[in-house]
């Protein structure tokens, strides 16, 4: 009861600190994006292409959408998945966010992130692209996570595209690339 009560007395006092610009809060999510890959479209094709449009802020964030000032990528981390052997080749990957939604092209403006023999086979934990961690900043081209957070904030739907072609020996199997976008909004609350 005591702590109840020292909690309601000193809640105006923090109401009335936070002035005029209101109450700011962080809220973190991930959200997963699921890439089916085709071993007979890596066979026989180059640079298989596969995209799928994603609307980051309506998805994660949409009770708070009206009040964010900001979004900030703080991880972004892939998967490999479904594979029941261990495949004797590589993929060579790229990542690219295009924000004028066209039909997947491995042309669609500058690459999130391109990434050379990545093994085929399930990763045990997700491998980092990009981080706002200075001492472990990942791959990404910062100058698009800079343009995919801004598109994120103006709410528009953008299309992730993945490229992949195999380096090694032909696949057998279809497997799945899962994408891993660790999110924060800055929400202000006003009073």
């Amino acid at each position: 009861m005591r702590k109840q009560l020292i909690i309601l007395l000193t809640l105006p006092f923090l109401l009335l600190g936070c002035g005029e610009a209101g109450v700011e809060s962080d809220i973190s999510k991930t959200s997963e994006l699921d890439f089916e890959i085709a071993a007979s479209d890596l066979n026989l094709a180059l640079g298989s292409t596969i995209a799928q449009s994603f609307d980051f802020a309506n998805e994660d964030f949409d009770e708070y959408i009206s009040d964010v000032e900001m979004f900030t990528l703080n991880q972004l981390e892939f998967e490999i998945l479904e594979l029941s052997g261990a495949p004797a080749t590589t993929l060579d990957l790229e990542i690219r966010i295009d924000f004028d939604n066209n039909t997947a092209s491995t042309t669609d403006g500058e690459a999130l992130v391109s990434i050379a023999n990545v093994p085929v086979a399930n990763t045990t934990s997700p491998v980092l692209l990009y981080s706002t961690d200075a001492s472990n900043p990942g791959l990404a081209n910062t100058s698009v996570v800079t343009a995919f957070e801004q598109a994120v904030l103006n709410k528009r739907t953008v299309e992730i595209e993945i490229t992949s072609s195999k380096t090694g020996a032909d696949l057998t199997e279809n497997f799945k690339i899962n994408l891993l976008f660790d999110l924060t909004a800055r929400v202000q609350l006003d009073n």
